[in-house]
């Protein structure tokens, strides 16, 4: 068991073992596989392995409440989508520098020019920086630490399924707080482009967010501006 431990939630149409599994790595990797295949695909890939339909915080928070392979004894952990690009040595890389920031959320950049989508201006990479302290940290691929992660399943509602995670998880934690949230813009990966999203398969847009603006008015989540409070060149 190593310190780090990657977590996907995978379908059918994703090319994670290609990019995320070399032996290099310095984190396990645990794989929740939702798709209609019978056999148990990924499996050789994994440090643990289950099969649960589901959206990737869904899975993560079921294997979280179950604390299935003792996930809650891990120190940072990486919760991605499994349409991510980004390489072995960026994640080992991304880890090294969360425990020497001692954060509570990072994410590599987006990089706009290999035609990532960039849902929110602040994720895209600034070439003029290292890093930047920011107060919004995305939901498709955030790294966490242990103190992070175990706030934020608290109060995680099992019925969000993509829209608004990242906002209450921020609010969660505290929004104001401005030295705990990075950005990584010397390291960037790619959020591809579809015209068909899985997590759409699973739950149409439009109620995902009636769901989130529902649960926001009842957790009291309050509207914060996105900030970058620190620039490291």
């Amino acid at each position: 068991m190593r310190e780090n431990v990657l977590f996907t939630s995978a379908g059918d149409n994703t090319h994670f073992f290609d990019l995320w599994c070399d032996d290099i790595r310095t984190y396990d990797i645990f794989i929740c596989y939702y798709g209609d295949d019978e056999q148990y695909k990924y499996m050789e890939y994994s440090d643990l392995y289950f099969k649960r339909k589901g959206s990737k915080m869904q899975n993560f928070h079921f294997l979280w409440e179950n604390n299935i392979g003792n996930i809650r004894d891990y120190k940072i952990f990486y919760i991605v989508d499994d349409d991510i690009i980004i390489k072995t040595e960026q994640i080992n890389e991304l880890f090294r520098l969360f425990k020497e920031l001692d954060l509570w959320i990072l994410q590599p950049s987006f990089e706009e020019a290999k035609g990532s989508c960039i849902s929110h201006g602040i994720t895209k990479q600034c070439k003029d920086f290292k890093y930047r302290y920011t107060n919004f940290v995305e939901i498709n691929t955030p790294f966490f630490s242990n103190y992070a992660i175990s706030k934020c399943m608290e109060k995680y509602d099992v019925s969000l399924t993509g829209y608004g995670i990242d906002i209450l998880f921020i609010s969660v934690l505290g929004p104001h707080i401005q030295n705990k949230y990075v950005i990584v813009d010397y390291i960037s990966c790619i959020n591809p482009i579809k015209k068909e999203r899985e997590i759409d398969k699973l739950q149409p847009y439009a109620k995902r967010y009636n769901i989130w603006r529902m649960l926001r008015k009842s957790l009291d989540v309050k509207d914060f501006n996105h900030a970058n409070f620190f620039f490291i060149k």
